[in-house]
């Protein structure tokens, strides 16, 4: 015989409040009725609990996936490892349902813990992470009618759930608890118009939701991914419709990992793990996560002017594509809503998440081959001015360090200079050994001799040095570029790698620099040497060996007199300086980045800018400039000089690549100058949103086809041209200043 319940969710709480749950649950239809009545005249404020399911029920959530991420979260800790979890939705989209093959719920946990707030049948689960007992009264601000049909071993239960009065928000909830006999106790076979789902063990819980409005197919598994596209397979298999939607786990690798304590008692519960990857459902931000479930998101995810050096490296990191994941450990504390660390914790989370990503940095991804490409210009930069800093002899001070944490006091502890100086890094990165690079011994050489004459004597060792290192070997005259003419186990040597993506053992070991009759030999073909060598260059202090490394045209020495040139279209540029040797390089330039803003135009339905040139607007650091009205390159910046010698000479990718990007960001200022405020159009998280964007349009458009890919038209623009050389920009400025004297 069906056993057949009924009350209101008002009355279940106010038993709680009384102390009489147990009574009220063990009693008759009759009898309840009686105690609850008895409790109502008792309490001192009659609709307290009323208002407390008001509060529970439209205070959590800020989306729709709140709600869904609660019911999923139920589901996930339910569940056992490597369960399938499925949602399915009807063809109208006004019924969805999550269904788990998880353990089931019995009437008492029906009815003292899910419809009950502030209870929770997870407690001392050490891998459960609902804790505050009112995911399940989230659902209710979407779908007032609720049914949830559950089986456990011993029985099944159909419970249903309907408002009461006119809403929403509605003032109360009924429900209806009726049993199953165990041959009908597994979860109904789906959703009517729905196909129906895999067959289902005997045991599990199926939550159907009747919503308030109807959701279309793609927006549910887009929503459901956000909420749960990083959980690990492992732990459970989430299917929308048939489809899986958590597969962007197996994109991201671990990439560092930080012990977490929590206050006030400083208890270890756990580590915080940073995991990096791109790809298919890994978003170009930070995620903080929680057992795989979407807690928050940053686009910028170190706010403040301390931070501003973890800003800018993680910009570049995520501008190329790249997203970061923060687990957290389950110990810590969520605030009811599940989209925040609690306040409690946070503090303590926020330095974990700063040590994580710095540890990632000097161990992880400057030895990462294929992301240190992807922001090859971006990194390089940073290096660039720590080495200017260094020739210069300017002292890389300390602005605030942060300790990785007090349980390896190997660890780097790199630093982050006053907003207002130049961004640089400091004695973390001064010693982290980023360069591959051989050091050999010629032994005795006779006096006169030249090296070439003692290549079959040479012994050569790998030596990964640091940027210190690499200084002092260049002050002292023994620093070489790598050259084909060394024997071929030395250049094996120096193109070995170290030690995967991982940085080698560099904590406590001995520099091992150069030695007396030892010369240094860098390779040429790494990203963050070829910033090295440009620098060299750029400043004046390259010896020959030095200059003949260099990829980039002779660059004038920072300290010169500043070379203006107005902002020049082509055709004036012609006209103006025809005869300055490089001129004609620096229009097939152009005419490779008016291919470039097309393609981005197009495939973000954009207009297409003004393309100029002009010299130190700003400063020979400045890359290029817009006022919204055009886009201008600066080629006095000794970067743009070398993006553009590169990508005249050759189809380097990685060169087109940063030369794509530099265009993506003014391209950006473009489109947001006429309705974002600059100050927002600047620096604010809508600018990177649509860039990220802007970015996607355009890689979606060339991989359909609807937009050609602008690469194609390096070999137009080389065509005719006799050299990549660009002009120097001292004579360029004095082409313009001769023609405005004459005007």
């Amino acid at each position: 015989m069906t056993q057949i319940s009924y009350g209101l969710f008002s009355e279940l709480l106010l038993v709680r409040i009384h102390g009489r749950a147990e009574a009220y649950l063990q009693a008759s239809s009759a009898e309840r009725l009686a105690l609850v009545a008895a409790c109502r005249g008792e309490a001192t404020v009659p609709d307290l609990a009323q208002r407390i399911l008001s509060r529970t029920i439209y205070a959590q959530a800020s989306s729709r996936i709140g709600p869904l991420r609660e019911l999923l979260q139920n589901a996930l800790d339910a569940s056992p490892p490597g369960a399938r979890i499925d949602v399915r939705s009807t063809e109208d989209g006004r019924e969805i349902s999550v269904a788990d093959q998880g353990r089931g719920m019995s009437r008492t946990e029906l009815l003292a813990d899910l419809l009950v707030p502030f209870r929770s049948g997870k407690a001392g689960e050490p891998d459960a992470i609902g804790e505050h007992g009112i995911g399940f009264f989230s659902a209710l601000e979407i779908a007032p009618w609720i049914e949830v049909v559950t089986a456990t071993p011993s029985g099944g239960h159909r419970l249903l759930v309907a408002p009461l009065g006119a809403g929403p928000p509605y003032d109360d909830f009924s429900w209806t608890l009726l049993s199953l006999p165990r041959s009908s106790a597994a979860p109904p076979p789906g959703l009517a118009g729905a196909a129906a789902p895999p067959r289902r063990s005997t045991t599990g819980t199926s939550v159907r939701l009747s919503l308030a409005q109807p959701i279309s197919r793609p927006a549910l598994a887009a929503e459901v991914a956000a909420a749960v596209g990083l959980v690990d397979p492992a732990v459970a298999r989430i299917y929308v419709d048939g489809a899986l939607v958590n597969t962007a786990r197996a994109r991201l690798r671990r990439a560092a990992e930080v012990p977490l304590r929590l206050p006030p008692s400083g208890e270890l519960c756990g580590a915080v793990e940073l995991l990096v990857g791109r790809g298919d459902g890994v978003e170009p931000q930070l995620t903080i996560t929680q057992k795989g479930l979407t807690v928050a998101t940053r686009i910028d995810p170190f706010p403040g002017p301390e931070l501003g050096l973890h800003r800018e490296l993680a910009r570049a990191i995520t501008a190329a594509g790249f997203g970061l994941v923060a687990e957290l450990p389950l110990a810590v504390p969520l605030n009811k809503g599940r989209s925040a660390v609690a306040a409690s914790a946070s503090t303590a989370v926020e330095a974990a998440l700063v040590a994580a990503f710095e540890r990632f940095i000097l161990r992880d991804a400057l030895y990462d081959r294929e992301l240190l490409r992807a922001v090859d210009h971006r990194l390089s930069s940073v290096l660039d001015r720590l080495v200017q800093a260094a020739l210069l002899g300017e002292s890389i001070t300390i602005a605030s360090a942060q300790v990785v944490d007090e349980l390896d006091p190997g660890a780097r502890t790199p630093t982050v200079a006053a907003p207002e100086q130049v961004i640089r890094f400091a004695s973390g990165l001064l010693d982290a050994p980023l360069f591959r690079s051989i050091v050999v011994d010629a032994g005795p050489r006779p006096p006169g001799a030249a090296p070439s004459a003692l290549l079959g004597q040479l012994h050569a060792r790998s030596a990964p040095l640091t940027l210190r290192e690499l200084l002092k070997a260049h002050r002292d005259g023994v620093l070489r570029p790598l050259e084909a003419s060394l024997p071929s186990g030395a250049r094996s040597a120096a193109r070995a790698p170290l030690g995967g993506t991982a940085a080698p053992e560099a904590a406590g070991r001995e520099a091992p620099g150069a030695r007396a009759g030892e010369l240094v030999y860098l390779a040429i073909d790494e990203p963050l040497a070829q910033a090295f060598w440009r620098r060299l260059a750029s400043e004046g202090a390259a010896s020959p060996p030095l200059a003949e490394a260099a990829a980039a045209a002779p660059q004038r020495p920072s300290s010169a007199a500043p070379c203006p040139m107005p902002r020049t279209s082509r055709d004036a540029l012609l006209s103006i300086a025809a005869e300055v040797p490089g001129v004609r390089a620096v229009a097939a330039a152009m005419t490779v980045i008016e291919r470039l803003d097309a393609a981005i135009s197009e495939a973000a339905d954009l207009p297409t800018s003004p393309i100029w040139v002009h010299q130190d607007l700003y400063g020979p650091d400045e890359m290029a400039h817009t006022d919204g009205s055009g886009i201008s390159v600066n080629i006095a910046s000794s970067r743009v000089r070398t993006l553009l010698t590169a990508v005249l000479l050759r189809d380097d990718a990685a060169a087109f690549t940063a030369l794509t990007d530099l265009l993506l960001h003014e391209k950006t200022h473009v489109s947001l100058a006429s309705y974002v405020p600059r100050p927002t159009a600047e620096h604010g998280t809508s600018f990177y949103r649509r860039k990220d964007w802007m970015r996607r349009r355009l890689l979606a458009a060339i991989a359909s086809g609807a937009v050609a890919d602008p690469m194609r038209w390096l070999a137009v623009a080389r065509r005719g041209l006799a050299s990549a050389a660009l002009p120097a920009p001292v004579e360029l400025s004095r082409a313009f200043q001769s023609a405005a004297a004459a005007a």
